[in-house]
């Protein structure tokens, strides 16, 4: 199972493998992530996706979570999840 994070626009334009984002997670209500990009691999569209929305996925990512942006940003996590496939969407 992947992860799946919304970005802003330009996040999503420029992330790279070896990069990072940050996001809100996707089905829990107020879970940021911060995301330290692994390996970009081919997106192959699944039957639930949205036609009008942009897809991409990244394999052996490290995701950390908090509460709020705020915690977020400063380093104060609620949990994290190691080398998990993530799927970037805006």
């Amino acid at each position: 199972m992947a992860l799946r994070v919304k970005v802003t626009r330009a996040d999503f334009e420029s992330a790279t493998s070896g990069g990072w984002v940050d996001g809100l997670v996707q089905g829990r209500k107020d879970v940021w992530a911060y995301v330290e990009l692994g390996t970009e691999q081919e997106y192959v569209p699944s039957s639930g996706d949205n036609p009008r929305t942009e897809y991409r996925l990244f394999r052996g990512c490290d995701a950390f979570f908090a509460k709020s942006q705020e915690k977020l940003e400063a380093l104060n996590y609620d949990g994290q999840l190691l080398s998990v496939t993530v799927i970037l969407y805006s």
